[in-house]
């Protein structure tokens, strides 16, 4: 683990893995100050270097990595919004690093930001842990399990309102967007009922893979979605041309984060070289859900 004042990045055998940002990256100061982001992973990495996430994309400059944001929602009456940053109703931000812990079969790192009422705000909404557990086994991709838990910061709760989108969400690297209408995009999703971005939108699979070229070689990653996650399995946003999804459970039924009563989700992240093999992401999420 290297940690600075801006980031913290997790290796493997002096490889890295993915970086945590507690600041803003230097691609921040090319876009307007509302795009201004942290408490987000990028880059994430293949295990031969490749980046597979993007940042700040042209097209959609408010996509940030792997990263969890809520769309359409409320909170006291008022509308709040942290996914489309244009809109200055919402924030969401590193607060502070609580720590590592490790034993001789994984690593884990936790981490703590805020959603705030607004971009210029200071009132928290939601705090929200992340915690980051990598094993040390050998494997021929990279893992890692996410474990997010939003917990209200008030006495009043957070509605999460019906939309089509919203959620946990990867971006992927810029060599993945379609560019023109009659270009075929580059980058390819696959999901684990063996849908893909044409006929696997707003379906409910237990897992997505997204992958592509990079600097001429194929790299991709994979998340997977837990049945212990509410509305298990989830309803996914699979964009037609450029390279997001995102697990949304809120596409059909809205609903309400409470005080007390944190909303957890798990999900487990692989990061390959080369084109995704069904049989072995199938095989990780059936040997992830045992534990």
């Amino acid at each position: 683990m290297i940690e600075n004042k801006n980031s913290v990045t997790l290796l493997k055998k002096n490889k890295p893995i993915l970086r945590y940002l507690k600041q803003p990256s230097p691609e921040a100061k090319k876009h307007s100050p509302y795009y201004s982001r942290t408490g987000y992973i990028h880059p994430l990495y293949s295990p031969n270097g490749k980046i597979i996430t993007g940042d700040y994309a042209v097209d959609h400059p408010h996509q940030h990595g792997l990263f969890f944001a809520w769309t359409k929602s409320s909170f006291r009456g008022d509308k709040t919004e942290f996914w489309n940053q244009h809109k200055k109703l919402g924030d969401i931000r590193f607060h502070r690093f609580l720590g590592k812990k490790e034993d001789m079969n994984s690593l884990s790192l936790k981490f703590e930001q805020v959603f705030t009422t607004g971009k210029d705000s200071d009132e928290s909404i939601i705090r929200e842990t992340w915690t980051i557990k990598v094993p040390k086994k050998e494997q021929p991709y990279f893992q890692f399990d996410l474990i997010s838990s939003q917990a209200c910061a008030t006495k009043d709760p957070l509605v999460i309102e019906v939309n089509h989108y919203g959620g946990m969400a990867v971006r992927g690297n810029d060599q993945w967007l379609k560019l023109d209408k009659q270009e075929k995009p580059l980058g390819q999703m696959l999901t684990s009922d063996g849908k893909n971005r044409e006929n696997g939108n707003h379906s409910r699979p237990r897992w997505v893979a997204m992958y592509g070229p990079v600097d001429g070689e194929i790299c991709g990653v994979v998340i997977m979605n837990h049945p212990d996650n509410f509305r298990f399995p989830q309803w996914v946003r699979l964009h037609p041309s450029k390279p997001y999804f995102v697990f949304a459970p809120m596409v059909e039924k809205s609903f309400v984060i409470q005080p007390g009563m944190p909303y957890i989700s798990k999900f487990r992240v692989l990061l390959y070289d080369g084109t995704p093999d069904h049989g072995v992401i199938g095989g990780s999420w059936k040997e992830w859900i045992k534990n």
